[in-house]
C-alpha cells in the first residue's frame, strides 16, 4: 500500500470509529435523534453508494477503453452483471439504511420482525448505527468480491501474494474493536459490565463440552457435504468453486499456523457476530448478515455450511455464552485445516 491508501485506510477507520464512540454518546445522553450522528451515517451511506456506481462506471467503461500506446493504465477487468448486481444492491442497503435512520415507523415495522428474544429498540441510536454499517460493510464486501473477479479471481490474487497471519490478525482485531466500541466500553459499560454484554466468560465445563461437540458435528457435516458435492459436480467445477478455500488452506501449511489462524478467527468473528449484534437482531437474521460477509462461498454449496454453523454458533450463544461459540468455531476451523496441513505434508 502507498501512502495516500494507508492514509485513506486509517482514515475510514477512524471515521467508523468515532461513528461508534458518537452513537454510544447519544445513547448515553438520551439524545435519539442528534443531527451529527444522522450525518455521520449519511456520510456512510453516500461513500458505500458512490463506491458501488464506481465499480460500475468501470465495469461500463473498461472493456471499451482503448488507451493510447504510451499510456500506463491498468485497470481491472470486471464483470457488468456482477458489477450491475452489486450496485442494485447497494441501492437497496441504501434505501434500508436512510429508512432505519430517518423514519421512526419504518424502525418500529423492523421490530415487529425480529424474534421477542431479540433486544432491538427502535428508539436506540447504537442499534440505528449497527444496521447502517453492517450493510455498508456486506455491501464494501461483496464490492471487493465482484472487483477481484469473484471466486476465481481470489483464489489466483491468493496463489500469486498468498495471504499474511498479521493481515488476518489485524482484519480480526478491527472485529473485536468494533464490537467492544459498540457496547459502549468505558462509556457506557466498564469492562466488566461489557464482558457480559458480549457474553464472554472464562470457559466452563459444559461451553467447553457444548463447544467442542458442536465443532466437531460441523466437521462432520463438512466431510458429508464435501462428499455429497464432489458428487454432484464435475472435477473442474469442484476445483473452481473451492479454489479460493483451497489457496488458503496452502497458505497455512502447519499444524502450529492452523492453530494460530483457528484462534485469531474464532475470538474476531464470534465476539462481533455472536456477542454484540445476535443479542440486538436474533440468530436467523445475525447468520444472514454473517453468510454476506462470506463472499467467498457465494453461489456454492458451501453456502449451507456456512448457514448451518452460523445457526449452530448462535445456539451455543443463546444456550452457553460466546465463549462456548469461541469454542465451536475453532474446533471447526482446526479441524478442516489440520487435516489439510497432514494431507498435504504426506503427499
Amino acid at each position: 500500500m502507498d501512502l495516500s491508501s494507508i492514509l485513506e485506510f486509517a482514515g475510514g477507520i477512524a471515521y467508523i470509529c468515532y461513528t461508534i464512540y458518537r452513537t454510544n454518546h447519544d445513547q448515553l445522553i438520551g439524545e435519539r435523534n442528534g443531527t451529527l450522528l444522522r450525518w455521520l451515517l449519511y456520510g456512510v451511506v453516500i461513500v458505500t453508494a458512490f463506491y458501488a456506481l464506481f465499480i460500475f462506471q468501470l465495469a461500463a467503461v473498461s472493456p471499451t477503453m482503448v488507451a493510447p500506446p504510451t499510456a500506463d493504465l491498468s485497470l481491472p477487468s470486471i464483470d457488468l452483471t456482477w458489477a450491475a448486481i452489486n450496485l442494485a444492491l447497494t441501492a437497496l442497503f441504501s434505501l434500508f439504511s436512510i429508512g432505519v435512520i430517518t423514519s421512526p415507523d419504518f424502525r418500529q415495522r423492523i421490530r415487529l420482525l425480529l424474534p421477542a428474544s431479540a433486544t432491538y429498540d427502535p428508539e436506540s441510536p447504537v442499534h440505528t448505527t449497527a444496521w447502517v454499517l453492517v450493510l455498508a460493510l456486506i455491501s464494501r464486501v461483496i464490492a471487493i468480491f465482484v472487483v477481484g473477479g469473484g471466486i476465481s479471481g481470489m483464489a489466483e490474487t491468493l496463489e500469486a501474494s498468498g495471504v499474511a497471519l498479521s493481515d488476518i490478525l489485524f482484519e480480526n482485531v478491527l472485529w473485536v474493536l468494533a464490537a467492544t466500541l459498540g457496547v459502549g466500553l468505558f462509556l457506557r459499560r466498564t469492562p466488566q459490565a461489557a464482558l457480559t454484554r458480549l457474553g464472554l466468560r472464562f470457559p466452563t465445563v459444559q461451553d467447553f463440552r457444548w463447544g467442542s461437540g458442536v465443532g466437531a458435528l460441523l466437521f462432520g457435516f463438512v466431510i458429508i457435504l464435501s462428499r455429497v458435492w464432489a458428487g454432484s459436480v464435475s472435477p473442474q467445477e469442484l476445483e473452481q468453486q473451492t479454489a479460493a478455500s483451497s489457496q488458503l488452506a496452502q497458505a497455512f501449511n502447519s499444524l502450529p499456523l492452523a492453530l494460530l489462524l483457528s484462534v485469531i478467527v474464532a475470538i474476531g468473528e464470534e465476539v462481533f457476530f455472536r456477542g454484540a449484534l445476535q443479542p440486538v437482531f436474533g440468530n436467523v437474521l445475525t447468520t444472514i448478515m454473517f453468510t454476506a460477509l462470506h463472499t467467498q462461498y457465494t453461489l456454492t454449496p458451501a453456502t449451507i455450511l456456512i448457514v448451518a454453523t452460523s445457526l449452530s454458533l448462535g445456539w451455543l450463544r443463546t444456550r452457553y455464552s460466546t465463549s462456548a461459540s469461541i469454542i465451536g468455531h475453532f474446533v471447526y476451523n482446526f479441524s478442516q485445516l489440520a487435516i489439510a496441513v497432514m494431507v498435504g505434508t504426506s503427499v
